[in-house]
């Protein structure tokens, strides 16, 4: 039996800006490039014959050249290795796509705007897909190609929205289609989040996310899909590629004193000794006494000179006798009286409790202008 050894990537967004990083955003961009070349270094080694990119390579088709080019020259030099690929809505096929080029790489296959089909003979394989040709692309209940029944391999790779409609403006791909395709192995891209090898019918599939996060809605490990395909056959595997993981942590600083040494200690003991290149969304949150204050600019200053990216949200809450406080006779205490009486005649307690606890921080000028 017939088997090849693919590489699955998409949603790569080579040039894509994240401006909230300042100074470093420049940086990042090219960092995106390095992980598309990790990629192919990647194949190389695994001896991978077929990379499939599922669209949206390039953040756009506006992109500088000087990342055009890069791409271009790292496909180029794995001659040994079949690219093929599908345009996404962020670099669809129109006018303005550098995948239109007469100078491309010999050994790189576009497909085209229609269904369509690439033969690799020397690889035993078929390609099928079509590329996103604007912004938009209209979903289809079937593939228009007949796929022949002999011992070729036969892979699609779709830049498209699973879904169990054809409601989608980003190429809704159904169960149904799925199943009827004929494929061995669909690869997709779209979604950002890896899935697990689904199987319908004969037909595996899979989205293996983006190789390199780009915001906090894109948390964690981030990579391709390595492995072999054949008939009805499909052994992939999820191997990681981000420099950077985008990551949200929680962290109870309860009776801490030196909260900067909990943060580290903490991001330490669960990401190792790679925690300094990873990028932190930290949330701070328990009981502290009503004495102690947490001063979030010294404490971004700190992390942001150990760690590439950090941003800290204090969620704390003051350790403080509330019952005890409402019957003071003082202008604090007739805050906390009302505000116990709301809490226990409004159904959002929760909302009311925040707003209790910054009070409380205001009365002891605690509260700081970013504060929500």
């Amino acid at each position: 039996m017939g088997m090849v050894k693919i590489l699955h990537c998409a949603d790569i967004h080579i040039g894509a800006l994240e401006s909230f990083l300042g100074e470093d955003a420049a940086k990042r961009r090219y960092e995106t490039l390095l992980t598309f070349e990790k990629i192919i270094d990647m194949a190389a080694k695994w001896e991978v014959q077929l990379v499939a990119i599922a669209g949206d390579l390039f953040d756009s088709n506006h992109i500088e050249e000087s990342f055009v080019s890069a791409v271009f020259k790292k496909i180029r030099e794995a001659q040994n290795i079949k690219f093929v690929f599908s345009a996404g809505n962020h670099d669809p096929l129109n006018s303005e796509s550098p995948f239109l080029r007469e100078d491309l790489p010999q050994n790189l296959f576009v497909l085209p705007a229609k269904d369509s089909e690439i033969t690799l003979k020397d690889i035993g394989v078929r390609v099928y897909g079509r590329s996103f040709e604007s912004v938009y692309c209209v979903g289809e209940e079937a593939f228009a190609l007949n796929v022949p029944n002999d011992e070729f391999v036969n892979i699609m790779v779709q830049h498209g929205d699973l879904r169990s409609d054809l409601g989608s403006d980003y190429n809704s791909v159904t169960p149904k289609f799925i199943k009827n395709s004929g494929m061995d192995y669909i690869a997709l891209g779209h979604t950002h989040e890896r899935t697990e090898i689904g199987k319908l019918g004969g037909t595996h599939f899979a989205y293996c996310g983006c190789p390199e996060g780009h915001g906090f809605d894109e948390l964690g490990c981030k990579g391709v899909y390595i492995g072999e395909v054949g008939k009805g056959v499909c052994k992939m595997q999820f191997v990681p590629t981000s420099i950077r993981q985008y990551i949200n942590e929680k962290i109870d600083v309860s009776g801490e004193e030196d909260v900067f040494t909990l943060i580290i200690d903490t991001l330490k003991e669960k990401y190792s000794e790679n925690y300094i290149e990873n990028l932190y969304k930290i949330t701070l949150v328990g009981k502290l006494l009503e004495a102690r204050e947490i001063d979030i600019s010294e404490l971004s200053a700190r992390l942001s000179s150990t760690v590439y990216f950090a941003k800290i949200k204090d969620l704390t809450e003051l350790a403080v006798d509330l019952e005890g406080l409402a019957k003071e006779a003082s202008l604090k205490g007739i805050f906390v009286k009302k505000m116990l009486e709301k809490m226990e005649n409004e159904e959002d307690k929760t909302t009311i409790e925040k707003a209790l606890y910054l009070g409380l921080k205001a009365f002891d000028s605690e509260v700081k202008y970013s504060e929500d």
